[in-house]
């Protein structure tokens, strides 16, 4: 046989998933028929063939030459529809493969998309660490001005209401200074002798 038991035995299982998960798309539909074609006539001329195969070396039977004649008939009826079908499949590579590779391209350009999130994940990670890396840095600076800014600010603003005392406080003592003036003016007048 030209392919082995192997490759077979995996594209049917591969087949069989395919089929299982439901989707319907022109390979899908394909693949259905592939597996209804020529196999189940292949496996009857199979077994017939092995029995005449051993009827003819262990039991040394007599084979009638018409089921002979009948089996390679079929043999070479077969042989001329998988020939055409084969050719019918060779004509839907094409097809195929323009959708393979749409297919291929959207998977590519979704590995890219995916790479470069995990590339940007990594970079705002470092980005992070170096902002984090500069906040600690700056931070004890922050809070030192900030102290130094609550000392010095009682220094250069005073209350309001402390200013219209002071002002007030002026006013009084310098009315009390012109009372003090005039009393002792008047008292040192009073000392002076008027003239003859």
């Amino acid at each position: 046989m030209p392919f082995g038991r192997r490759p077979t035995f995996h594209r049917h299982i591969c087949t069989k998933v395919l089929l299982a998960e439901g989707r319907e798309s022109p390979f899908t539909e394909h693949c259905r028929n592939f597996e209804k074609s020529y196999r189940t006539e292949i496996q009857r001329l199979k077994d017939e063939v092995q029995e005449m195969h051993r009827d003819l070396t262990k039991h040394h039977s007599l084979i009638n030459t018409d089921t002979m004649n009948e089996i390679l008939e079929r043999c070479l009826l077969i042989d001329e529809q998988i020939a055409s079908q084969y050719s019918a499949v060779q004509t839907q590579r094409t097809v195929f493969e323009e959708k393979w590779d749409v297919t291929f391209q959207r998977v590519t350009n979704e590995q890219e998309i995916y790479e470069a999130q995990l590339h940007d994940l990594l970079q705002l990670k470092q980005e992070n660490s170096y902002l984090t890396t500069i906040a600690r840095q700056i931070g004890p600076y922050i809070l030192s001005i900030a102290k130094v800014k609550e000392r010095l600010e009682p220094r250069f603003q005073k209350p309001e209401n402390d200013c219209i005392d002071t002002t007030v406080k002026i006013h009084e003592d310098q009315i009390s200074c012109k009372k003090k003036s005039c009393s002792d003016r008047d008292s040192d007048s009073s000392l002076i002798l008027p003239p003859d």
